[in-house]
């Protein structure tokens, strides 16, 4: 009977204490107390920026410094087109097998990319319409490839050499006959 009795008690102190914590007002901060223990510290991080001065004249000699780079590139570049080396490189119907004048070319194009270790390379592959849309990528990427192993015997060229390749894409010529297929099947050297 006691039991039954402290029960009843129990449950209506144990509510008395959670409406308690209901009515009582919660303590709240004012924003401008906020603000004002912050505002030293503030103070002190605009200041270092204050003192900070930006170097133009290390900002200049660096865009000269690239400037000059990229334009003995271009000269280089220039006179790698002069000499008549070739940038497209053009394989026979269903082949990725590299000839012996098309190594003579990649050879040209180790040399000048070991003269010039600023320069980056993309190969980019190609192929002519003929046959699916998907076989024609993976040919003019296994073409890309093949020139890029010959590429990479040679040192270096390391790390400077990406492949791409664009399949029936970007054909060179229009033409439906053996001429303009021949055209469409090869790889791009393209410079950076």
């Amino acid at each position: 009977m006691k039991i039954i009795i402290i029960l009843p008690l129990i449950t209506m102190l144990s509510a008395c204490s959670i409406v308690d914590k209901i009515l009582k007002p919660k303590p709240t901060r004012t924003p401008s107390g906020v603000v004002i223990e912050d505002r030293n510290k503030v103070d002190a991080i605009v200041s270092e920026q204050a003192v900070f001065e930006w170097d133009k004249s290390k900002e200049s000699a660096t865009i000269t410094a690239d400037k000059a780079t990229l334009s003995a590139i271009e000269k280089a570049l220039s006179a790698l087109k002069a000499s008549g080396v070739a940038f497209n490189l053009s394989f026979d119907f269903n082949d990725v097998k590299i000839s012996k004048a098309a190594s003579k070319e990649i050879l040209q194009h180790v040399l000048f990319m070991q003269d010039n270790p600023a320069v980056k390379l993309t190969l980019k592959g190609h192929a002519d319409q003929r046959g699916t849309r998907e076989y024609n990528l993976a040919l003019g990427e296994n073409r890309a490839l093949n020139v890029k192993k010959i590429m990479d015997l040679h040192k270096g060229t390391e790390g400077r050499i990406e492949v791409v390749s664009y399949g029936e894409e970007k054909p060179l010529s229009m033409e439906n006959n053996e001429a303009g297929w021949k055209l469409n099947r090869r790889v791009e050297f393209v410079y950076e």
